[in-house]
């Protein structure tokens, strides 16, 4: 039982975990860029293909639906193969796939194979996210998770500023290229550098896999994400129309935020792990941290100064962004280190599950009034419940540390 532990540690008595963290992120990095960069893409998808609007957004929630479809079974994978076999074995299947993209004609195979490609991509979460957890059993592993989880938007920002450049210059097979070669490179270097651990396994009794104990987890992260994607579909338009700001200036906003929630997925992660490891009270904080932010966006007057925007935005997505690592945490220290992989695989799938249920929402709810501010209003009222829960689910993580140091 106490193998895997030991030999974590003694893994990293042996390779420096900053290199380490690099992979990891990197390779999250990689992932991400991918994901997000279809998003990126689809506008040169729509002239390729000749798709309407409809066509566009079916297109960029093919590999998220990919992703969220196969995350929990990936988390299994992670648990029972070890992280290492995982994602060695899904970085060709990926590879292939995007090199594949380049020969791919007809709306519905392009819809496929991004369906496809988003199955393989979730190994990249479920194994890093676990190689990282099991690495630093035994020490403060919130911050390293933090850091790990700045490649999602650090992936999306570098999508954003390289891939219209390069389609416009090299073409979409060019892309493609560029995706199978940095999903090689940057998840078989990691995958080198995972230990070989195996999967701590209970020889006397019955194992079972129980929902219970991530149910606050799962519940906080499915509200907490409606701040993030918000923020990341209706920033431009909001500070466009409302605000009056070019594209251009809106594009360095968003960046402003993504950097933000980047900076506050260590912070926070370095936060909780002060706290003894009450995720959930850190998680709290950041739902009022952007619960306030949000306040602050509805009282800015009609004229303020650009850099006072760009910091309001920073603040924000530290809040709306930066409690994502935390949940992932939290739910695989909920159960027992073997189903960590699969704890963290259900979280992320609720987590996905909110990004496609609260932006068309809220992005209705915007339609019929005709205005940003009883979104921003609604938005603020489900990350205060959110920060709510996350209370009362630390009150009782506390509760339980005291019994546990008193007995």
């Amino acid at each position: 039982m106490e193998k895997p532990l030991e030999d974590a540690q003694r893994f990293l008595g042996k390779v420096d975990p900053k290199w380490y963290l690099l992979w990891a992120t990197l390779s999250q990095t990689g992932m991400t860029f991918v994901q997000q960069g279809v998003i990126v893409l689809g506008f040169f998808l729509a002239a390729k293909y000749a798709l309407d609007f409809q066509q566009i957004g079916l297109i960029t929630s093919a590999m998220s639906l990919g992703v969220m479809t196969s995350m929990v079974f990936m988390g299994i994978l992670a648990d029972k193969w070890g992280p290492k076999r995982l994602l060695f074995r899904a970085t060709w299947i990926m590879a292939l796939l995007a090199f594949g993209l380049r020969w791919v004609q007809g709306f519905v195979m392009v819809l496929v194979c991004f369906f496809l490609l988003g199955l393989s991509l979730s190994a990249v979460p479920m194994s890093g996210s676990k190689a990282i957890f099991t690495a630093f059993q035994g020490r403060d592993r919130g911050m390293p998770m933090g850091i790990r989880q700045t490649g999602v938007p650090f992936g999306a920002a570098l999508a954003a500023v390289i891939l219209p450049v390069m389609v416009i210059h090299f073409g979409l097979s060019a892309v493609y290229l560029l995706f199978m070669a940095e999903l090689v490179l940057f998840n078989g270097i990691f995958s080198a550098l995972i230990p070989d651990i195996k999967p701590a396994v209970r020889k006397t009794g019955k194992e079972s896999t129980s929902f219970r104990p991530l149910k606050w987890p799962a519940a906080v992260s499915f509200l907490m994400v409606a701040g993030q994607y918000f923020l990341v579909t209706f920033t431009l338009e909001y500070l466009h129309d409302d605000r009056h700001l070019t594209l251009g200036q809106a594009g360095w906003v968003l960046a402003m935020a993504q950097i933000g929630g980047g900076l506050g997925r260590i912070l926070f992660g370095r936060m909780s792990d002060r706290l003894q490891g009450n995720r959930p009270r850190v998680i709290s904080f950041t739902g009022l941290l952007a619960s306030a932010m949000i306040a602050v966006i509805l009282l800015l007057p009609a004229h303020v100064p650009y850099g006072v925007i760009m910091g309001v935005w920073f603040l924000t997505g530290m809040g709306t962004i930066g409690w994502n690592a935390l949940s992932l945490t939290w739910a695989a220290e909920s159960v027992p280190s073997q189903q960590a992989g699969f704890a963290m695989g259900l979280v992320g799938t609720i987590i996905f599950l909110g990004s496609a249920i609260f932006p068309p929402l809220l992005g209705s709810l915007i339609d019929w009034t005709k205005h940003f501010t009883a979104a921003w209003a609604t938005l603020m009222a489900i990350l205060l419940l959110a920060s709510a829960l996350a209370r009362h689910a630390g009150r009782q993580n506390g509760t339980r540390s005291r019994v546990s140091n008193i007995s």
